[in-house]
C-alpha cells in the first residue's frame, strides 16, 4: 500500500519565513507551480499558507498583500501526516478537516513535504 512518504520523498520543500509578505508567497506559489507554502522558522514548521488563504486575504478582506506578513495570516500549527500514513488515511483526514494540503513529517518531526488532494487524485484515491 502506497504511503504519503513515498509521494513526497523527492519533493523540494516549498517554504518561506514568516516575515515574507502575502504577495511574495503568492509569487512563489505561481513561480513554483504549488498550491501552498510551509512557513518555517529555524527548520521548524510554524504554519502553512495556501492558495485558498491567498484568495481569502486578497479578495475577501482587502488586506494589502505588500504589507501583510505570512506570520499574521498563516494557519498556525497545521495538522500533519506521518510518513507512514496511507493515501487512504490522508484522504480521510483531508476530507474530515477540509484541507487541500497537509504537511508530511518523519519520525523526528522533520518536514518531508506536502501531500495535496491533487496528489491523491493522481494516485487514484478519492479525497472527498
Amino acid at each position: 500500500m502506497t504511503t504519503v512518504g513515498e509521494i513526497v520523498h523527492e519533493q523540494e520543500l516549498a517554504q518561506l519565513p514568516s516575515d515574507n509578505t502575502i504577495r511574495e508567497a503568492a509569487r512563489y506559489m505561481v513561480d513554483h507551480g504549488v498550491g501552498s507554502v510551509l512557513v518555517m522558522e529555524d527548520g521548524a514548521l510554524r504554519g502553512i499558507f495556501t492558495e485558498r488563504d491567498a484568495l481569502r486575504i486578497f479578495v475577501a478582506t482587502r488586506r494589502n498583500p505588500d504589507y501583510t506578513h505570512l506570520g499574521d495570516v498563516m494557519t498556525e500549527q497545521p495538522q500533519t501526516l506521518s510518513r507512514d500514513a496511507t493515501l487512504q488515511d490522508a484522504a480521510r483526514r483531508m476530507t474530515e478537516g477540509r484541507f487541500r494540503h497537509m504537511p508530511v513529517v518523519g519520525d523526528d518531526g522533520q518536514v518531508l513535504g506536502v501531500v495535496s488532494q491533487r496528489d491523491l487524485v493522481t494516485a487514484g484515491i478519492a479525497a472527498g
